[in-house]
């Protein structure tokens, strides 16, 4: 294959992330006046004494700048620059505000949910950096947070929703994946998360945050009385077949059969052999999406095949040992209602990867409350359907302007996500 080829195949393979997100444009040039930094205060002292002068009486000599304590809101500090020779004093504080809120302590707020940590991290984090704690009401923002999030994720799924009615030849009756996840492992878990992602576009169109700990939540309906038609996910069904034929080799072991021969053995039902027939049993569905009919012929040629022997050959059904114990677990996986639901031939990918998104901003080895939970949740929703880049909506709704790092730092992780 000649080098231009290998090129053209690897420019026409496009990532589903790509197919989502737009390509940021470059960021404009660095405003060095909108950034925020860490320096230490002596320093910043020891320069100013150098470079600063007393407007009332002129002196530079004794010239002092320091923290107001008895000012401090969180990370936002009182910086008090006084001269010592004519006792004047002017301060200021060290970040603006938006929302009765200091943009630092948002900023904070909204970086420790990001991956995922609360206000125990954060002081964890701030004491570490000889920075000043964080504010101690830390979970007070979340409600700010949660308005401001809710109206840009609804605004991403309901642009996904158009979207995916377009490409649905602009049919409103459009073909989702819904997929639910628990906050826990095991069966235990308090707090759950479902979600439909367009089969179109692979975007989140919608979700549903419960927790056994809101009795309003447990009697919740999500649709009320719209009618839902299930689909079947492919590979769902497929893991169907191997976990039948396994079961069947559990509760056959030891077993003699008909043939007076035991179900494991060369020429017989195999572990082997169940991979081969599971993997063949997606094969032929995704290979025969036009009818039910079809999907059937295929996976019956599978179950002949099988049985098949030199003196008894079965290959009628075949495109291309024993399992009569298998032919219950065939005729329930090709019910024409079953295959019907699978005729899409699509993935439930997408959600998985929104799971995975949700839980890297709520962890699951720590309870969390719902507002938490619909917090992650939302955040995971803009940044699926529209890039990382999307927060800097949030920070605008916030009256927060993001800055030149900020921007940066979204751009360069959209940027790796997509290529």
């Amino acid at each position: 294959m000649s080098k231009s080829t290998e090129e053209l195949l690897l420019n026409s393979v496009e990532s589903a992330s790509r197919r989502k997100i737009k390509i940021p444009d470059l960021l404009k040039e660095q405003d060095s006046q909108n950034v925020n930094i860490i320096v230490e205060l002596d320093l910043l002292s020891s320069l100013m004494k150098n470079l600063l002068c007393c407007k009332y009486c002129c002196s530079s000599e004794k010239i002092e700048l320091r923290e107001d304590l008895k000012s401090r809101r969180g990370l936002a500090v009182s910086l008090e620059i006084i001269c010592h020779n004519c006792e004047e004093s002017t301060s200021t504080m060290s970040s603006k505000i938006s929302n009765k809120c200091y943009d630092v302590n948002l900023r904070l707020t909204y970086g420790m949910r990001a991956i995922g940590k609360g206000g125990a991290a954060a002081r964890i984090f701030c004491g570490l950096m000889n920075l000043p704690p964080p504010p101690a009401k830390f979970e007070r923002h979340n409600s700010l947070f949660l308005n401001v999030l809710k109206t840009i994720s609804e605004d991403s799924m309901n642009a996904a929703v158009h979207e995916a009615v377009i490409a649905n030849d602009n049919n409103s009756n459009i073909a989702v994946a819904a997929d639910g996840t628990w906050h826990k492992r095991g069966y235990s878990s308090l707090n759950g998360v479902v979600c439909a992602t367009s089969v179109e576009n692979g975007k989140v169109i919608d979700f549903e945050a419960l927790t056994k700990y809101c009795s309003s939540c447990k009697e919740a309906k999500v649709y009320g009385d719209t009618e839902v038609e299930k689909l079947e996910y492919v590979g769902h069904v497929q893991k169907r077949m191997g976990t039948r034929l396994r079961i069947i080799l559990k509760m056959s072991k030891g077993i003699k059969l008909s043939d007076g021969k035991n179900i494991l053995g060369r020429g017989r039902l195999t572990l082997k052999e169940v991979d081969s027939i599971q993997h063949y049993y997606g094969l032929a569905i995704r290979k025969n999406l036009s009818s039910v009919e079809d999907v059937k012929r295929a996976i019956w040629a599978i179950y002949f095949h099988k049985l098949s022997t030199e003196d008894n050959p079965q290959h009628a059904l075949c495109p291309l040992v024993n399992f009569i114990e298998s032919e219950k677990v065939f005729r329930d996986l090709t019910e024409k209602d079953l295959l019907k639901k699978c005729l899409h031939g699509r993935t439930q990918n997408p959600n998985e990867s929104f799971n995975k998104c949700i839980w890297e901003r709520i962890p699951k080895t720590v309870f969390v409350g719902i507002e938490t939970l619909k917090f992650g949740v939302m955040d995971a929703v803009i940044c699926f359907n529209d890039g990382y880049v999307s927060r800097i909506k949030v920070f605008e709704a916030l009256g927060i302007k993001s800055g030149y790092n900020t921007e940066r730092a979204l751009h360069i992780i959209d940027n790796k996500r997509i290529f």
